[in-house]
């Protein structure tokens, strides 16, 4: 098998290396074993083509405003209901701040506690540890989600009793660590129940990892300093990283090219098609491809026009707006005559064998594609971050259930 994930918008740098490496053992530990992989060793390809893109020619002085004169009054209602809004927050729980971020997660929801801790585990340098942090995550989402049969029987407190004898974050992941041991007793003593997680063992016998405890002081630091400066996050509109959002869909379109010669993004992401499309074929293993945002949108053009010879076996786009651009005519594959009478969708793309669509509820970003494209499969999470669209692949649930659906086939 290999696996090629597509960035999404707004990466003009280089990819952070830690990110990256905690992205793909995700992608090791849940969605390659559930599509048919077999060695540890395949290969997992990240072209970066962000960086082909062309700079601001004034570097970004369209975006600054400072000094010019003022239409009207100069005074700001939506800084003072910020500040009112974050004043609130900290009456409310002011010991948030104080190393009881996770807890107080956790009384909620311990689902979103585990999503924070995975989250801030992008630090963690060393492989083994970062592996383990991952296990550890995972084990604790399977936890909740045996539990709790996915949410269904409850959350927070009032499920898990023991949340309520917790104080401290540190104190939290000792006492969900021996929950864990708990519960593998508990399974290896009841070891014929047909709802045991299959992926349990896989997650091996890991205690609290070392990077999570120093992810639980980075968590509530980010937090104290996001509380003291909150006004001042949210006061400007545009910031350089906002507007690439913009300019990277625009330079995208404006730049790759047609029939008789490609754009340097088509050629970037085609040539790490054609390697791991290579190496699968030498290990016998399939070709999956994952592409994030306007990544899925460059994946669909290359597969639908630039490279329909490129054959996937699994596509999973995530939080991408392909239906969007389609029901706009924006691919250089897009038939205008389509939908018609005769012909409802687009048709399926013949060389992919089963593509899945994930759109996060909260995510303005993410557009579902299956109502627009034949073979699309449409497949809705939650993750309940409050910037979802950057929150699918660092969550340990979004992996846990794309994993389940992938290794159940396609549902009629």
């Amino acid at each position: 098998m290999a696996l090629v994930h597509v960035h999404g918008i707004g990466n003009r740098g280089a990819e952070d290396e830690r990110r990256v490496a905690l992205r793909d053992s995700w992608f090791r530990l849940a969605l390659m074993p559930a599509a048919g992989c077999r060695s540890p060793e395949a290969p997992i390809l990240n072209p970066h083509w962000g960086a082909l893109l062309p700079s601001p020619a004034w570097n970004w002085a369209s975006l600054y405003v400072d000094g010019v004169e003022s239409l009207g009054d100069d005074g700001s209602v939506v800084d003072e209901s910020v500040a009112e809004m974050v004043d609130g927050v900290v009456a409310v729980t002011p010991d948030v701040a104080e190393g009881r971020l996770l807890v107080t997660a956790a009384r909620t929801s311990l689902l979103w506690a585990v999503e924070l801790l995975a989250a801030a585990s992008v630090e963690v340098r060393w492989a083994e540890e970062r592996d383990a942090t991952v296990a550890f995550c995972a084990r604790a989402v399977a936890y909740w989600a045996w539990k709790t049969d996915d949410g269904r029987r409850g959350d927070g407190v009032r499920f898990f009793g023991w949340l309520d004898e917790v104080e401290a974050d540190v104190d939290f992941l000792d006492r969900l660590d021996e929950e864990l041991h708990a519960w593998h007793n508990e399974v290896e003593d009841d070891g014929g129940r047909k709802d045991v997680p299959d992926e349990w063992e896989r997650f091996g016998a890991v205690s609290v990892p070392r990077p999570a405890r120093a992810a639980v002081r980075r968590i509530n630091a980010a937090l104290a300093k996001t509380v003291a400066g909150g006004v001042m996050a949210v006061s400007r509109r545009f910031t350089p990283k906002s507007a690439l959002l913009f300019a990277d869909v625009a330079g995208y379109l404006a730049a790759r090219g047609g029939v008789e010669r490609s754009g340097p993004v088509v050629d970037l992401v085609g040539k790490a098609l054609d390697d791991a499309a290579g190496a699968a074929q030498a290990s016998g293993d399939p070709l999956v491809v994952v592409a994030h945002s306007m990544g899925g949108n460059i994946v669909y053009d290359i597969l639908s026009f630039h490279r329909p010879d490129v054959r996937i076996d699994l596509l999973v786009t995530v939080g991408t707006q392909v239906g969007l651009f389609e029901e706009l005519k924006l691919f250089a594959a897009s038939d205008p005559a389509v939908p018609s009478p005769q012909v409802a969708k687009v048709p399926a793309l013949p060389n992919v064998t089963r593509w899945i669509n994930v759109v996060d509820v909260r995510d303005p970003l993410a557009f579902a594609a299956g109502s627009v494209f034949a073979g699309a499969e449409d497949l809705v999470f939650d993750s309940g971050a409050l910037l979802p669209h950057g929150a699918y692949l660092t969550s340990p649930d979004f992996h846990r259930r794309l994993a389940r659906r992938v290794a159940e086939g396609a549902r009629s």
